[in-house]
Order: C-alpha cells, then sequence, then structure tokens
C-alpha cells in the first residue's frame, strides 16, 4: 500500500529543440515534480515516423527507467519509473525525444527526501482547502489533485483518496457552485484512464467489462458537476468510478446528485465530501486487465455549505451528512431520515471533515456546525 503523498501536479515544461519544422514531434511527461517516494507516471510522445528515447541524469548516476525506448508514431502510455531520493538534495532528469523530424525534451525534477509540502501536526495534513478531510500518512492512501481552467484561470477540480489496494477513491472531494459546476453543454464524455497513474494502480473498465458482472461504472464527483470541457472529461478517469449496482447509481443516487447541485446553486459554495466505504465489502469484481476492484459496501456524503448572507446556519456555515448502504432502494429520492450530522458520519466512516474551518471559527463552533442534525433544518429540505 502505498503512504499518502498530497502532490497538486501541473503539466511537465517542454521544450523543444532542434530545428522548427512542421509536424515536429513533442514529448510530455504528466509531472514536473514529484515526491521522494518511489513511484512511476506516464510519458506522452507525438511523433511522424519512427523515435527513439534517452533519459539525460547531467552525467550522475541514473535512478529512473523507461518501459520502451524507441517506436512509431504516436504513443501515449510509455512508463517512466523513478527510484526514491533518500539523498538530501532534489534531482533532475531530462527525457530526451529524437525523432526522424527534430527532436524535443522534457524535464523532471524530484525533491529530496527532506522536502514536505505540508508537515502537518503528528502525521495529519491540513491542507488550505475547505473541502478536503484531514489526512494522515498512516491512512494508507495516495491523495491527488486534478486541475481544471476557469474563465482563463487555473483552478481545482478535485481531489481524492485514492486506494491502489482496493482501486477505488475512499473520498472525492470538490467546491460547488454556479461558476464550478459551469454552463457548457459537454454531452456524454468518454472514459479514460487517469494519465497520472500508471495502469497498474488504477481499474480499466474503458471498454466496459462491467456491466456484465452486474455493475455500472458509477463517477464519485458526477458529470454534471462540471460542466466545462477539460473539467468534464476528468470526471471520466477511472480514478473517479467504483462499481455501482444500476439501480442505485441510476435512481436514488442519481436523484441525490441532482438534489446537491440544486443545493450548490442556491449557495456561495457548497463544499462536497463524496466517498466510498470498503470495510465490510464482501464482494469483488474483476476489470478488463484481470485485477481485483472492491465493490463498496457503502457510500456517503459530507456537505458544507456557506452562504455570507444566509439568516440560516452559524457563521454563515451549515452541513449535512449522509450515509446510505450500497443496495437497492425502493425509494427514488433521500428524505430527512437518511440524513445525519457530521458527527454521526465521521464515526460510521472514521474521516475528520472540514478541519480547516475550526482555526476559521474556533473550535466552539466548529462543533455547533458539526452536531448540526439536517432533519430539523428546513433549508435542506424546501
Amino acid at each position: 500500500m502505498l503512504s499518502l503523498v498530497c502532490m497538486f501536479f501541473i503539466n511537465a515544461s517542454c521544450e523543444k529543440t532542434g530545428q522548427e519544422i512542421v509536424g515536429k514531434p513533442e514529448i510530455e511527461a504528466k509531472k514536473a515534480e514529484v515526491g521522494h517516494e518511489k513511484g512511476s507516471m506516464f510519458i506522452i510522445v507525438t511523433a511522424d515516423g519512427g523515435w527513439r528515447l534517452e533519459l539525460d541524469f547531467g552525467g550522475k548516476d541514473s535512478w529512473a527507467e523507461l518501459s520502451e525506448y524507441s517506436g512509431s508514431g504516436n504513443k501515449s502510455n510509455i512508463v517512466l519509473r523513478y527510484d526514491e531520493n533518500t539523498g538530501d538534495e532534489s534531482r533532475k532528469l531530462d527525457v530526451v525525444l529524437t525523432a526522424d523530424n527534430g527532436e524535443a525534451s522534457c524535464s523532471i525534477v524530484q525533491k529530496a527526501s527532506g522536502h514536505t509540502d505540508e508537515p502537518g501536526e503528528e502525521g495529519v495534513i491540513h491542507a488550505k482547502w475547505m473541502e478536503l478531510p484531514a489526512m494522515s500518512s498512516d491512512d494508507g492512501l495516495y491523495c491527488h489533485t486534478h486541475f481544471m481552467s476557469l474563465d482563463g484561470k487555473a483552478f481545482r477540480n478535485y481531489s481524492f483518496g485514492w486506494d491502489s489496494e482496493n482501486l477505488v477513491a475512499h473520498w472525492v472531494a470538490y467546491p460547488l457552485n454556479k461558476w464550478t459546476i459551469g454552463t457548457q453543454d459537454v454531452g456524454r464524455g468518454s472514459w479514460a484512464l487517469d494519465p497520472d497513474f500508471t495502469i497498474d494502480m488504477q481499474p480499466d473498465f474503458i471498454k466496459g467489462g462491467i456491466g456484465t458482472q452486474g455493475y455500472d461504472r458509477g463517477h464519485q464527483i458526477p458529470s454534471a458537476d462540471r460542466q466545462n470541457e477539460d473539467s468534464n472529461a476528468q470526471t471520466f478517469y477511472m480514478t473517479n468510478i467504483t462499481p455501482q449496482l444500476p439501480n442505485f447509481n441510476q435512481q436514488i443516487w442519481a436523484n441525490f446528485e441532482s438534489k446537491v447541485r440544486s443545493w450548490a446553486e442556491n449557495s456561495d459554495t457548497l463544499y462536497v465530501v463524496t466517498g466510498c466505504v470498503v470495510e465490510g465489502s464482501q464482494t469483488s469484481i474483476k476489470d478488463n486487465a484481470g485485477k481485483n476492484v472492491t465493490v463498496p459496501a457503502a457510500y456517503f456524503k459530507a456537505l458544507l455549505r456557506y452562504s455570507k448572507a444566509s439568516t440560516v446556519g452559524i457563521s454563515g456555515y451549515m452541513a449535512a451528512g449522509f450515509y446510505l448502504e450500497h443496495r437497492n432502494y425502493d425509494e427514488k429520492n433521500i428524505d430527512k431520515s437518511m440524513s445525519i450530522s457530521i458527527r454521526e458520519l465521521e464515526e460510521k466512516t472514521g474521516l475528520d471533515f472540514f478541519v480547516n474551518l475550526e482555526s476559521l471559527l474556533g473550535a466552539d463552533v466548529y462543533s455547533q456546525i458539526e452536531e448540526q442534525q439536517p432533519s430539523s433544518n428546513s433549508w435542506w429540505w424546501n
């Protein structure tokens, strides 16, 4: 199991070399900077005709290798595997592409073992975003964030805690309002591998293979929550799906997702944590590569609404929790009886939600918000 590492990656900076000619080759590394831990990433080559790759370590010892060093035409799944950096200094390598029609290169920096971006206290990372739950280096999850572009600005799309053993995200956290939902009519997206993870770290249900086993590819952050082209495409990554029963996915859960969007559209921001529970699951299915994928035993949502001008809630905030067993439901919609306080949801899931709210409002107010009973707040049910 991988230990948790929160990394907020940007695409690698690619420097083109050689002659500036039409159809010049391109190379892209999905991460410009990585942590000191051992890991892997995809390298993407765009080229006409034959090509070859070299790793340049600047005259120092090699610490990475490629799954292939030569080929022809475009290639999107070349794997770069790199060793742990146990030294006190960061290190750099260049991936150099030489093709029939020119050259290109990308640089990758690996941090030193002593470098941490979010040290936290006692292993708990308190990232600045309000939607993120507390994360511990002991929980065995890999924390990652995908970014999107809105109105020409880079903005977080969603973060998730990835379980590479059960091949599901335990939680997916994201802000939701009219602006982040967007206004484009993007239609139905295409299923895709998450480019920031190697294929052995994620399930492969791109060409089906899940329906014949009795399940849907269920989104955690819904497609309809991101109606801009690049942000919507990321919701179709394999790291955002879990095996869901069709009745559950297409009825009560889909209607619940629609309800959450209506709440968000009537808020300044609705902070959402959607997740699944693998503890207690007795079922797994096979992906197209034969890997075992755990079928969750339950699903949940933790919601934190903020509305500056609101007359309900505390200091503009109010919260609600929901926990649904993964089974077929006669009900088509959620109701008050299915809602619980955030404190109760924390006890059920073992997660600590909206931890940054305490530093903003103080421990007493934070506790009051966590203990709010949404069933008694008419705003949720209007």
